[in-house]
This record gives structure tokens, sequence and C-alpha cells, in this order.
């Protein structure tokens, strides 16, 4: 049956074939990264020859006790590895998947995370949103990083990433998108508070002042749009959104240790001279701001909403 089908596209109108053999000559693109090849072709012309270490996804999840770690890294554009990225995420998620259903209740032992950074570019994996919720009853918690609603939608589909949306348990928004088709949802997700509304009414005997309620956004689209860097609104199962104050690493407990890996790990030093000092900047600018001032700063409409303070 799977040769019919290879046939079949052989086989296929011209115009049909093109198009296929178009979208199959993408996919393998990564072929041409002479770097990346190296390392899934075997030496020697087989693999009994190779003698480097080989990657065991089925070894490594079973040695979850241990909390080893793998750091799977691409970068987009032109001789990606993105595709190699993608193959060796979902080898090790379907490896503890296997494991999970040999465990006792279904789930793994030791849960494994998964953190998808930068997922639309350098690992697109298709069937994710489908089986993100199965795979959190696993045992395998995933976590999707976008940049931008958008960017879901172009490698899922808008449906697939309403699916994705809807099947995370904790959902962050951290500012930086003017989506206009995302946008009102969050509004709306956020919610309506009780505006207090005075009026002041005046005749012969003096005057007086009542007090009534009008229903309003908490944020609407345009205050979403303009919030300002260091905040972000988190959406968990079960309870209301709250408003959060980020935590860069660069203001961390662990700061010191991560820049001192970059600088050791940096074969060139441009990181540790340039972005390291920038980052450190940007850490003392931000450390400057406590309280909401960064809020009024950057955008006044936050100052008279009660509940941004």
């Amino acid at each position: 049956m799977p040769a019919a089908a290879v046939a079949g596209v052989v086989n296929a109108p011209e115009k049909q074939r093109g198009g296929i053999y178009g979208t199959a000559q993408e996919i393998v693109s990564f072929l041409t990264n002479r770097v990346a090849t190296r390392w899934v072709t075997p030496d020697g012309g087989s693999a009994a020859r190779d003698r480097r270490p080989r990657f065991d996804p089925a070894a490594f999840v079973a040695a979850g006790g241990q909390a080893q770690t793998l750091y799977s890294l691409s970068r987009e554009g032109e001789g990606s590895a993105g595709p190699l990225v993608t193959a060796l995420t979902v080898a090790v998620t379907e490896a503890a998947e296997r494991l999970a259903r040999r465990s006792a209740g279904g789930r793994l032992p030791v849960p494994l995370v998964g953190v998808l950074d930068e997922a639309a570019n350098v690992c697109r994996w298709r069937n994710l949103p489908d089986l993100y919720s199965h795979y959190g009853s696993r045992g395998i918690v995933l976590m999707t990083f976008l940049q931008s609603w958008s960017q879901g939608v172009e490698v899922w589909g808008r449906d697939g990433m309403r699916k994705l949306w809807g099947a995370a348990t904790v959902r962050v928004f951290g500012g930086g998108n003017t989506d206009p088709e995302f946008l009102p949802d969050v509004s709306q997700l956020v919610g309506e508070y009780d505006a207090p509304t005075p009026t002041t009414s005046t005749s012969r005997t003096g005057s007086s002042r009542s007090f009534s309620t009008r229903t309003e956004r908490v944020l609407d689209v345009a205050e979403l749009a303009a919030l300002p860097l260091g905040r972000a609104l988190v959406f968990a199962s079960g309870t209301p959104v709250v408003l959060v104050r980020t935590l860069p690493w660069m203001e961390g407990p662990h700061a010191a240790a991560v820049r001192a890996s970059l600088a050791a790990h940096d074969p060139t030093g441009r990181l540790n001279a340039e972005e390291v000092s920038d980052l450190r900047a940007l850490a003392e600018r931000r450390t400057e701001r406590t309280g909401t001032g960064d809020l009024e700063e950057s955008a006044p409409k936050f100052k008279a909403n009660p509940w941004l303070t």
C-alpha cells in the first residue's frame, strides 16, 4: 500500500506532482547544511561502523530520575536544522508516551517537561495541538512559546491554534502584540469590573454628589496592545486572570551563574563583551522602576484603572 501511494504521486498530473515535489524539496532543504547532515549520516557508510555516541530517546526518557536535559538548538531561515529539531522532539515525546503506557496509572513516574521555545520557527510540529492535552495526562508537560497569535495560525491554522490555546492549562500573554483578531478575545477573557461614576447636582439649597457604577472592560484592546515591558497576564484553569511582574534571568538569583556560563561557552567572546553588557544595563534600568511606576510611565491610562494598582 505505501508503494502504491508513492506510485500514485509519481504518476500524478504534472502540476499536482510539481506541488508535492516542491513541498518535499522544502522539507529536506536542511540537508544542504553539511554540519547538520554529518550528525545524522552514519560515519563510514553504516551505523555499525560509526563509533560516535548515538542518542537513544527510549534510554533518555527511562533515565528521567537522573534529571537529564536535552537541548535542541537551531535557527530559522535557509539551511535551518529545524526539521531535525522537530524530528528529535517528536522521537523523545513518543518514547516518553510508550514509557508512560507501561507505567503505573498510565503516567510517567517522573514528568517530562518539553520547553518548545520559538516553536513556530524551528519546531513546526503539525500534530502538536491534537496531542497537547493527551500528553498532559501522560505526565508529558509541553510549554509552547510563540511571538504572536498569527505566527501560530501560520503553522497550525486558525482552528489548530485555537485548539492549542484551549488545551493549555496555563496561558500567558506577555504583551507586544497588536493582532486585531487575538486581542479582543484576550480582553473578553480578562473580564469586566464595576467602575464608580460620580454625579454632582446643584440646586438653590446646595449641591449633592452621588455615585453610580458602570461596567467596563478591565483591559480593552488598546491597553492590551500597550501592556508595558515587565508585565504579563496569566490565565490558569479554574482561577481568575492574574497580572504578574516578570522576572528576567538578569534579575534572578542565578544571574551570575548564567553570565559565567555564557562567557565560558562563547568562543568568540562577543556575547560576553557586547550582549551580556547590554543585558546588564537593561536589568539595571528595570530594577530602578518599582511599584506601578512602569505601568504609569508606559501608558497613563493604566493609572485610572483600579484593577492594575
